[in-house]
């Protein structure tokens, strides 16, 4: 127990050492590497809250039509126009990110 006291120590005491790079003005590239995971997390969780905002945004401004009943009845024009929406949140929410 005492030996692996001593190795979780020294591994937490190195740990820093691995993570930095050689100047303190680059970064290592395991650091690289948090950050598009972190990146890739935010965009999936904005791509998706803003997907969810238009589609629903869009279903309230066309109350005249069941857009999903058509979709099912294998109308192509509004599963078009719902790719479409989908497609421009994509868009926007990458170029915001």
């Amino acid at each position: 127990m005492k030996i692996l006291t001593k190795k979780m120590v020294a591994l937490l005491f190195f740990l820093p050492t691995f993570l930095m790079a050689a100047s303190p003005f680059e970064k290592s590239i395991w650091v690289s590497y948090l950050e598009g995971i972190g990146w890739a997390i935010a965009a999936s969780i904005g791509f998706s809250i803003g997907v969810a905002i238009a589609i629903k945004v869009f279903d309230w401004f066309s109350s005249d039509i069941d857009e999903w009943e058509e979709i099912k009845k294998g109308n192509w024009s509004v599963a078009m126009i719902h790719v479409a929406l989908i497609v421009m949140i994509g868009l926007l929410v990458y170029k915001v990110i």
